[in-house]
């Protein structure tokens, strides 16, 4: 059996022979052939059976079924293969493979199950193994277009790009009718940066079968990634309709769910799977990020250990393994969880500022300011990384840099954050772009250098090429809307980021129309596109966050008061705008205690923000013991930002009410 299968002609995927296209219905219909039994009675009926519910997206009753099959005839290999391409839908590429193997021991030709074979493999991450079937010379033609798709699969986990579009180009042309094939090339769309193709794509896929589950579950996906994670729950709730007990798609379920804080809808879903599948990893590790966002730390320990290691180089879950061991004080642990991290990701914020929490608590402030520094350097910087450097510089004893550094985070840049600055010098990045004018990640670092070093037409030139060549991809109608509001062309940013929006309305994208629809005046539209965005994302912190802003400017302070408390709930009090934002509302509300209490944690975090000082200043205003106190907040506001009218209004406000309080208490 050994050598007839395996000492086999391989060639290039480019020498297999054009077969005959034959169109094969996915579902319904296993690859049954002639061997030494025929089936028995039972076996034939059980069989049947199968059928029935594979046609109906019932996969695990179709392997029940298929398993009381080989029961009552072991010897059956139709029954094997077709149980094979059950576990193989079910992602299990060891049980495939050894039920393919007991087929060859029944007679079944090697050639008519290369393509399943090589499927097992690719499943198992055998790669050269995989190579070795599904690039072999005498696959049947009626499993080439199968093999091909499987091969584009193999190319997307491995990063073969061009072995991918080979591979899905074939499969095209001997299969356009294949539903799954066009789900399988959306994912290849969207790996490579084409939101458009991807799209497009996966809506080819549901046109040609409308009820195939991992159809509707990556349109849920692109989705979700383009609007939002509301967007994507009609979508997978109606594959859940197809098929209750499709996996991969209670699990991507569950995680929106959680990522949208309905933590105990998320948690049923998740024991669902463990229920059907006791070893699934991103079950248990879902269950893990409840557990620690609740702060039960020993119990997320415990869920994690679940996973045996399965995800640990998985970026989420790395985060989740640094914040148990942060949470249980074990700072070095989670500095090593952390730095993993960073090396992955290096420009996740999360992830830094993280990791310059662990460090400056193990007590190594110069390691924080080396984490943070690239950060901070870049416009956009949030208000917490900033802080955490002041505070290093300070234990540094470096007190002059870090007053300069709080002075920084008093302006509260809370908008867009621009492209990151990269670490190649500009001349090497000019001579990549000059061999490779059409790469973009060539092109990507250059316009981020030139826009970092204040070349701006430059930039804005390239990033308008690139766009042209790159219509699909949201990133470059990204760079375009960033070149142009440097040279304050609001126009052409807005229609850039309008571009944008139709392919991902992520939140750097909302960000950024907010902000130029506020340069522009147009005040209303900001607001309706915030609410657009947190109709699909109602967890999302930087949306909130301008939600609130919006309630205060326009005097909603219940409103803005109930959204800063959720905040404050959920990111703790060292964020200032926060904290000031409270003590703002508080204020107008009348409720003076609580105004001063969340007024000074704001101004002991960032006591050189003009916004904070003026916002404490009202609120000690309100309180008629504390007016001198008020007095000299307010003042400090106006030295600060002298050119700012209201402060100056608001401290003239101020010298009038405490007058008047002194004149009655005089008479």
């Amino acid at each position: 059996m050994g050598s007839r299968f395996w000492n086999v002609p391989v060639h290039g995927l480019r020498l297999l022979v054009a077969g005959t296209l034959i169109a094969i219905l996915v579902v319904g219909f296993s690859s049954v052939i002639s061997a030494s039994s025929t089936g028995s009675e039972d076996a034939r009926d059980a069989f049947a059976k199968a059928q029935q519910h594979q046609s109906k997206g019932d996969v695990r009753s179709a392997r029940i079924e298929l398993m009381n099959a080989i029961k009552a005839d072991p010897q059956w290999a139709s029954a094997r293969i077709f149980q094979a391409e059950i576990l193989l839908g079910l992602s299990d590429g060891i049980g495939a493979q050894a039920e393919l193997e007991r087929a060859l021991e029944l007679g079944t030709t090697p050639s008519e199950i290369r393509h399943l074979f090589g499927h097992a493999f690719q499943l198992q991450g055998k790669w050269n193994k995989a190579k070795e079937q599904l690039f072999a010379s005498d696959i049947l033609p009626k499993n080439q277009a199968y093999a091909a798709r499987i091969t584009g699969r193999m190319a997307l986990e491995t990063g073969d790009d061009d072995l991918a579009s080979g591979a899905f180009d074939r499969a095209i042309a001997l299969e356009p009718g294949n539903s799954d094939l066009w789900v399988d090339i959306a994912r290849f769309r969207a790996g490579s940066g084409d939101q458009a193709g991807a799209i497009e794509a996966v809506d080819e896929a549901f046109a040609l079968q409308p009820e195939n589950v991992r159809a509707l579950q990556y349109k849920g996906e692109l989705l979700r990634f383009q609007f939002g994670l509301g967007a994507a729950l009609p979508w997978f709730e109606r594959g859940l309709q197809i098929d209750p007990n499709h996996v991969p798609l209670l699990i991507e379920y569950a995680a929106t769910l959680g990522d949208m804080g309905r933590m105990k809808d998320m948690l049923i879903v998740a024991r669902k799977v463990v229920s059907l599948d006791g070893q699934n990893a991103r079950a248990f590790f879902l269950q893990a990020v409840l557990a620690a966002r609740a702060e039960k730390y020993d119990l997320a320990r415990v869920l994690m250990q679940k996973t045996e290691g399965q995800l640990d180089d998985v970026p989420a879950v790395l985060l989740v393994q640094g914040v148990i061991e942060h949470g249980q004080g074990n700072y070095h642990a989670a500095i090593d969880r952390f730095t993993r991290l960073v090396s992955l990701q290096p420009n996740n914020h999360q992830a830094q500022n993280m990791l310059a929490r662990s460090l400056y608590l193990a007590g190594n402030a110069n390691e924080v300011v080396k984490t943070l520094w690239s950060q901070v350097n870049n416009s956009g910087a949030d208000s917490y990384a900033l802080w955490q450097v002041a505070r290093a510089l300070e234990a540094l004893d470096k007190r002059q840099e870090a007053s300069a550094i709080l002075n920084r985070a008093a302006h509260h840049n809370i908008g867009s954050k621009r492209a990151f600055a990269p670490e190649v010098p500009i001349d090497i990045l000019r001579a990549d772009v000059g061999r490779e004018p059409d790469n973009a990640r060539a092109v990507i670092p250059y316009i981020r250098a030139l826009y970092v070093n204040g070349s701006f037409d430059e930039a804005y030139a390239q990033a308008k090429r690139l766009q042209a060549s790159n219509p699909g991809a949201s990133d470059a109608h990204i760079l375009v809307a960033d070149t142009a509001i440097a040279r304050g062309d609001y126009e052409e940013a807005l229609s850039a980021l309008e571009n944008a929006r139709k392919i991902r309305f992520s939140e750097p994208v909302m960000l950024r129309l907010i902000d130029v629809l506020r340069a522009k005046g147009a005040m209303q539209e900001s607001g309706e596109v915030l609410a657009q965005y947190l109709a699909y994302n109602p967890n999302n912190i930087a949306g909130l966050r301008w939600m609130a802003y919006a309630h205060l400017e326009t005097g909603n302070w219940t409103v803005a008061l109930g959204i800063l408390e959720n905040l404050r709930k959920r990111i703790g009090y060292n964020d200032a705008l926060i904290m000031a934002g409270l003590a703002q509302a508080y204020t107008e509300l009348g409720r003076v205690q609580k105004a001063i209490s969340a007024g000074r944690i704001a101004y002991d975090v960032q006591p050189s923000s003009p916004v904070v000082t003026h916002l404490y200043g009202r609120a000690l205003l309100a309180d008629e013991t504390r007016n001198q106190d008020a007095i000299d907040l307010l003042e400090k506001a106006v030295a600060i930002v002298p050119e700012n009218a209201n402060y100056r209004q608001s401290l003239a406000n101020a010298r009038l009410v405490v007058a008047r309080r002194t004149n009655k208490t005089g008479s």
